[in-house]
């Protein structure tokens, strides 16, 4: 090596190539390089939401449920004596048809026939001691008339109390029917509003039923039902005759009365039926399960699937029918909407569908169609 070699390089020559260094091309694979093609092609995609979607199909809207009901008579009474006393007769036995009018039993009937005959000879007495001092004319005053004239309405007024009580002691039929039961004997001393017997009238019957509230805005006067009985081996047609107005306080459940023909009177009071109410709401038309719905601050409606992107549809929605609802405006025929996973997607996000069905078969999306 020369000595030439040895001689170190000058610091000016030294920044120059520094300079020279730092200068070079940021492709050469320096840090501050911008990403390739390649870099940008391995770049990780959104998630996607797993759900199942349903193809919607329009069906018949219909109501369909069975419930459980008493049978009670068309009318039911139960017969009271209001002022008691002994009982003097019973005139019928339980099972016996009655026509309207007919007495029942006669209690205290004989004190009650001496009081109007007490009362009629006051009457009479009364009437005629007015009769007579209008007779007199001018020979008597205005006030003793006058006195006349109020002692007659008197004794007119307890003539008919008399009469009132009279017949009141003679338990009678206020309707045409059977006697359900008799409840007194003879000799025994009735208390005041004792009951006496029990009246049903039995030709038609009526089914009385609680309908939930999601149920009863479906049900309306005059629909057919029909109606099974344990007892009877047909099926009984009825007709619905009362919707309440009002739900229990208690049970929150709403009345309804079904009447039902009970020819050979087979239905009696106490039976327990089952009731099938069914009404058709509409031909053709789109129908959810509730479950399916979305409720946000904005309103309700569904996620629908498109392209394999969630997208929010706002919807407008009609009757109730059990645990469905009828779509009215929103939503089409043909469209997928999302039934599964729903409740956890935004608008825009990417779907990846696990299953697709039909919706919807009393109410359930069915898969096996797909």
């Amino acid at each position: 090596m020369t000595l030439r070699s040895r001689i170190p390089l000058p610091w000016s020559l030294l920044a120059t190539l520094l300079a020279l260094s730092a200068c070079a091309p940021a492709g050469a694979g320096g840090e501050g390089a911008p990403p390739t093609a390649a870099a940008a092609a391995t770049a990780p995609e959104a998630p996607r939401t797993r759900v199942e979607v349903a193809r919607i199909e329009a069906t018949p809207a219909r109501i369909d449920v069975s419930l459980p009901g008493e049978v009670e008579g068309i009318r039911d009474a139960i017969l009271g004596s209001p002022a008691g006393g002994p009982v003097e007769a019973v005139l019928v036995r339980p099972g016996q048809a009655v026509k309207k009018g007919q007495a029942i039993a006669r209690v205290d009937t004989a004190s009650y026939q001496i009081r109007r005959e007490q009362a009629a000879a006051d009457l009479a007495l009364a009437e005629a001691e007015l009769e007579r001092a209008r007779a007199v004319g001018d020979g008597i005053s205005p006030a003793q008339l006058q006195a006349a004239e109020i002692r007659a309405r008197i004794a007119r007024a307890g003539h008919e109390q008399a009469e009132l009580a009279l017949a009141r002691s003679v338990v009678s039929a206020p309707f045409a029917g059977t006697v359900a039961s008799v409840d007194v004997e003879v000799g025994e001393i009735a208390p005041p509003g004792a009951r006496v017997a029990r009246l049903v009238q039995l030709q038609p019957v009526r089914v009385k039923v609680s309908v939930a509230d999601r149920d009863m805005v479906a049900l309306v006067e005059g629909m057919d039902a029909k109606v099974t009985t344990e007892a009877i081996p047909e099926l009984l047609d009825g007709k619905v005759v009362h919707v309440s107005p009002a739900g229990d306080l208690k049970t929150r459940a709403f009345e309804a009365e079904i009447e039902v023909s009970n020819p050979g009177r087979r239905l009696l009071p106490g039976m327990i039926a089952n009731v099938r109410l069914a009404r058709t709401l509409a031909e053709q038309a789109v129908v959810l399960p509730q479950d399916v719905l979305v409720t946000r601050l904005d309103g309700i409606g569904v996620f629908v699937e498109e392209q394999g992107v969630a997208r929010w549809r706002p919807l407008t929605l009609g009757q109730v029918v059990h645990d469905q609802v009828i779509v009215t405006g929103g939503l089409a025929p043909g469209e997928r909407v999302v039934t599964t996973g729903h409740r956890e997607l935004a608008d825009g996000d990417r779907l990846l569908l696990a299953r697709e069905g039909v919706c919807c078969t009393q109410g359930r999306v069915d898969f096996a169609a797909r």
